[in-house]
């Protein structure tokens, strides 16, 4: 997804693809484009310093790793997941994007698009669901129990935030940004997609993981992190060839230790799993 910064002898953690104003104004004019929703998550799943940062902790986003479109429950998914820890507990991030073409309001009212109605009714539909002690702990030591180490016996509180329309359309009325701001509670933060491309000077980009069964498929090329590799077993990470070629290009600044084994890195790395290349995947079929 991203070239790699190495050969300039650029820290790992400060490796990035684009300079800030460059990427935003890439997204501010993506969003005058009337495009699918599918459109924005790419380009913010390409671009992760985009993701939002609400409800994150003095611990940071975990493993600087966003989950997309995790499943839960039987009808449910989240376009993107992430944890944040302190010492005494974990926030869920479940986060929802709609479409910056949507509106908050009908035509000349301060009335709720229905647009809009269905997106809090989603939340609303999640929160419910976790409302259930028994949904909770399944998603916690299920759902999102590989990624939720250390401290794993700390409780864990899901949190939401909804992405949606733009700041034009409310800036201006006192009434209408207090509306909105009615809908938002100690758990559930309501944000435009212009607020996304704010304090990006400040953001760092974030691993990009599927959830499978039995592993976290990391679909990033550039290598951003070690926390994931140092907590969690290598059978339960895959990763791709130029995630790993770009973690051994960074070998020299990688500063987790084990007291018996060295450095992490020279031990998780050889053992996680790898993706299976496309000749690889051609060379399968022909046998």
């Amino acid at each position: 997804m991203k070239k790699s910064n190495s050969k300039n002898n650029v820290p790992y953690w400060q490796q990035t693809e684009k300079p800030a104003p460059r990427l935003r104004a890439e997204f501010l004019a993506l969003l005058e484009k009337k495009l699918r929703e599918q459109a924005y998550q790419r380009f913010i799943e390409t671009n992760t310093r985009l993701v939002p940062r609400e409800f994150v902790q003095n611990h940071g986003i975990h493993f600087s790793l966003v989950l997309r479109k995790l499943a839960f429950g039987a009808d449910y998914h989240s376009d993107f997941v992430y944890l944040s820890k302190s010492s005494d507990d974990w926030n869920c991030v479940l986060i929802e994007i709609e479409r910056p073409g949507y509106t908050f309001f009908k035509p000349g009212t301060n009335d709720f698009h229905r647009n809009f109605q269905k997106a809090l009714e989603q939340i609303n539909r999640w929160r419910a669901w976790f409302s259930n002690a028994a949904n909770l702990t399944s998603f916690a030591e299920t759902t999102v129990g590989m990624i939720r180490v250390p401290l794993s016996r700390n409780p864990t509180y899901p949190k939401y935030v909804l992405v949606y329309g733009r700041r034009i359309e409310y800036e201006r009325s006192a009434i209408r940004r207090s509306l909105i701001r009615a809908q938002e509670t100690d758990d559930f933060k309501i944000m435009t997609f212009d607020s996304l491309a704010e304090e990006l000077e400040s953001k760092h980009d974030l691993y990009v993981g599927v959830r499978h069964n039995e592993y976290i498929d990391i679909v990033s090329n550039v290598f951003l992190s070690e926390s994931m590799f140092s907590s969690m077993p290598p059978d339960q990470i895959r990763i791709g060839e130029k995630l790993r070629a770009n973690a051994l290009a960074t070998r020299q600044h990688w500063h987790h230790f084990s007291s018996r084994e060295g450095r992490v890195m020279d031990i998780a790395l050889p053992a996680v799993r790898r993706r299976p290349t496309t000749r690889n995947l051609s060379r399968a079929v022909l046998e």
